[in-house]
């Protein structure tokens, strides 16, 4: 990182950013007439369209949770990012070139914690632990009660689910080769 990113530079964004285009690509938006559109909230579940998107005033807000904000605050809250992290997202999209203030306190790797996309890694070879646990002679009674429930190995796989044996505490990859599939045990024996 060269330093903080300049206040026009985030302005340029605010202004480039389209809202509703940012918005439609996770809300389905109907037109709402006044220049303003609606959708079903992203925030919260409901069945009525509550979350209305001003685009004139680059503006978002939920009548019915009371969240909103604009381009910048819908992309962290929505895709769980941090400030920084969104306006680089949208300048991208949009063509906006940042520029950032020398001198200025500069982040280091690491000091803000770990980045998302390691947690995301984090998060994926965890559940990937517990799936392939779901096919283990151990998980006989899960697969049970989710065979009752009627999920098969497909939609365990589709759904991401899995087993979580009584001892977790072991290193991945010291029960098979690398690369090897699991063994499946499936349906339940």
């Amino acid at each position: 990182m060269a330093g903080k990113i300049k206040d026009s530079s985030i302005q340029e964004v605010r202004e480039r950013a389209r809202i509703d285009e940012v918005v439609a690509d996770y809300v389905m938006l109907r037109n709402a007439g006044g220049g303003s559109m609606k959708g079903l909230c992203p925030f919260h579940d409901e069945k009525s369209p509550s979350f209305n998107v001003t685009p004139a005033r680059q503006f978002c807000h939920c009548f019915g949770c009371g969240k909103g904000g604009d381009v910048i605050w819908f992309l962290q809250e929505h895709d769980g990012l941090g400030f920084v992290e969104a306006v680089e997202r949208l300048a991208d999209r949009f063509g906006v070139r940042l520029e950032r203030e020398e001198g200025g306190e500069r982040e280091q790797p690491g000091s803000r914690g770990p980045q998302r996309s390691r947690l995301v890694e984090v998060n994926r070879v965890a559940q990937e632990f517990y799936a392939e646990q779901l096919a283990t002679p151990a998980a006989v009674e899960a697969r049970r009660f989710l065979a009752e429930r009627g999920f098969d190995q497909a939609a365990a796989a589709h759904f991401g689910l899995g087993f979580a044996p009584g001892t977790v505490m072991r290193r991945r990859g010291t029960s098979r080769a690398a690369g090897s599939p699991p063994t499946r045990r499936w349906p339940p024996a």
